[in-house]
């Protein structure tokens, strides 16, 4: 049997007994192991939510099973758990704050890893987690530490060095235009800024440049990287749009898909006046992947098919979600916070 034949069963395994099929032989640990075979697993999907009902909000987390279920994750192999708050998540990593130590936490409930962070230099105003596993398994803790006019200062932990580094940022647009809709690929913070804006932060040179979208920003629209372009996808309500940036360093939008939502609604089991919620591109293939009331659904764009990917369970109907994030699995992830 060829490796393509076998990839291709092994690709329609659950995840779990798939990654322990990996200490079968060498020969499998191989071809388990390769970003080549990663890349065509289901994405993974990991979220941020409270209990709705809870007398105390609490942060939780979840992440999918190997059935496909959104599942909570138990956070006891985390130490400070109950005296942490969760205040960023990216792409299956959690940033956890503790006030009682004043001290960082990167935690991975899927690999149960986490590091303390050396404390910051100056008290934090913001804080973001980046982390990109379709490239490297570094991540960086971006600490915001005072507001300028049209920028910020700010401290950046990098796992590369173990280390805080004090940098200034200016952002091209007024601070207030600035938006919480942000997402980190490739070593580049995007933020979208009001009216028209995307700010690209360069993590490596500390370095900003602004990018203006084709239409204005709408509390709708996202960012995302989907075949090694950047995409910027809104909607109205009425339809979903999908533009794709041709060259990052200047080039002009291109509208690829326009669809109308009801088309959407009309193949997944929700009622017509309910709202789909955009979440996220595949990284590699023409699809949106969308919240219904209750599950993810995924729409190909060419093929024009929906899909219901996974539902939440009766217990996890009555939560709210704070962030949600698609990415696929990769060796970065699997050797993230392994040291």
């Amino acid at each position: 049997m060829s490796d393509d034949v076998f990839m291709e069963i092994l690709a329609r395994l659950p995840l779990k007994p798939l990654f322990r099929f990996k200490c079968v032989s060498r020969a499998w640990r191989r071809l388990i192991s390769d970003d080549y075979f990663l890349r065509r697993l289901p994405l993974l999907t990991s979220a941020v939510f409270y209990h709705c009902n809870a007398d105390a909000k609490e942060a939780r987390f979840a992440c999918t099973s190997g059935g496909g279920d959104l599942q909570e994750c138990g956070m006891e192999f985390f130490p400070f758990h109950r005296d942490s708050d969760i205040v960023d998540c990216c792409s299956g990593l959690l940033l956890s704050y503790s006030r009682l130590r004043a001290s960082f936490y990167v935690v991975s409930p899927i690999t149960k890893r986490w590091v303390a962070l050396p404390q910051t230099l100056k008290s934090t105003h913001l804080a973001v987690l980046a982390f990109d596993p379709c490239h490297s398994s570094e991540y960086r803790v971006i600490s915001f530490t005072g507001w300028l006019a049209q920028g910020s200062e700010l401290e950046v932990f990098s796992s590369a060095t173990g280390e805080w580094a004090h940098h200034s940022l200016h952002w091209g647009v007024d601070s207030d235009a600035m938006t919480a809709t942000l997402r980190h690929f490739a070593g580049v913070l995007y933020v979208v800024a009001f009216p028209n804006y995307i700010v690209a932060i360069d993590l490596d040179g500390m370095r900003c440049r602004r990018i203006e979208v084709p239409e204005p920003v709408k509390p709708e629209g996202s960012i995302d990287k989907s075949g090694g372009f950047l995409h910027y996808t809104c909607s109205d309500g009425g339809r979903l749009k999908v533009w794709m940036l041709e060259d990052a360093d200047g080039g002009e939008w291109v509208l690829k898909h326009s669809i109308e939502v009801a088309t959407i609604l009309r193949q997944v089991p929700v009622k017509m006046h309910q709202q789909l919620q955009l979440l996220a591109l595949h990284p590699e293939r023409e699809v949106v992947y969308l919240r219904a009331p209750g599950k993810l659904v995924s729409y190909d764009l060419e093929k024009k098919e929906a899909e219901v990917v996974c539902e939440f369970r009766k217990e996890e109907e009555g939560v709210e979600l704070v962030q949600i994030w698609l990415f696929p699995f990769s060796g970065h992830m699997s050797r993230c916070l392994a040291h």
